[in-house]
């Protein structure tokens, strides 16, 4: 089901006093000091895959998650490398003959990526929500958006990505949508995790690629946007080296 560090095996006091509806016997299937197996007595059915190929088709109309069997903080997901699952809105427009993409530059006070640039629209996706509901209201926390606005973002691909965090593995899930912005789009951060918002022609986008202060997971709907919508701007070639890395645990929708 998940992955956890050998380092992290002692976490059962910990997780007596956390806000996790769950029991730690009854996530841990393998002990990786023992190998013996422990019965699990419960799981969650968006759980119930390995981590390294998690469920990535959904009804983006349905309650997310509908028949848990339990639930857990996402802070705490990376820890047993659950699955996490988030949606994600690229939104651009046109300007004469360029495209341009907005970004949101998040706040400062943000615990992770401080000042880092992300995507307008973007957020970890509850188990009481659709995706597409969890969209429209990331849509207006974060941007200003209403549901009339954000009604028209096109849903793009579902893409799953991996990484080590320190002592943690993250088995991402992201849910990409891409949106044309309209001239009665004013962007308006609503939650204080936005400082501003900027708009950088598409073929400038390497000047924050090569700052470094590009929120890593986003280039992912990024190049979603490329190959999805902006082909003429990337190489043949380039374009199969693209898919070949997005080829495992990518989605073409």
């Amino acid at each position: 089901m998940g992955w956890l560090n050998r380092d992290n095996l002692g976490i059962s006091k910990y997780f007596q006093n956390s806000n996790s509806e769950i029991n730690i016997e009854h996530v841990i299937g393998y002990s990786l000091e023992s190998s013996s197996k422990i019965k699990p007595i419960e799981y969650c059915p968006i759980f119930d895959f390995n981590s390294l190929k998690p469920k990535i088709r959904f009804d983006h109309k349905q309650k997310f998650c509908r028949g848990k069997k339990f639930k857990i903080n996402r802070k705490d997901l990376s820890l047993f490398g659950f699955p996490a699952y988030g949606v994600h809105c690229n939104i651009w427009s046109k300007y004469k003959n360029s495209t341009i993409i907005h970004f949101a530059k998040r706040s400062s006070k943000l615990e992770k990526f401080p000042g880092f640039y992300d995507n307008p629209v973007a957020g970890g996706q509850p188990i009481n929500l659709s995706i597409k509901e969890n969209l429209q209201k990331e849509a207006y926390e974060e941007a200003g958006l209403n549901f009339n606005q954000i009604y028209l973002a096109k849903k793009g691909s579902t893409v799953h990505y991996m990484h080590n965090e320190e002592k943690k593995f993250n088995s991402s899930i992201i849910f990409n949508y891409h949106l044309e912005k309209t001239s009665d789009m004013k962007f308006k951060n609503q939650d204080g995790e936005v400082d501003e918002f900027i708009s950088i022609e598409i073929d400038k986008i390497y000047k924050i690629l090569e700052s470094k202060e590009l929120k890593a997971n986003c280039i992912i709907p990024f190049l979603d946007f490329l190959i999805l919508k902006e082909g003429d701007f990337i190489s043949k070639k380039a374009m199969v080296e693209i898919k070949k890395i997005f080829n495992y645990g990518y989605n073409y929708e």
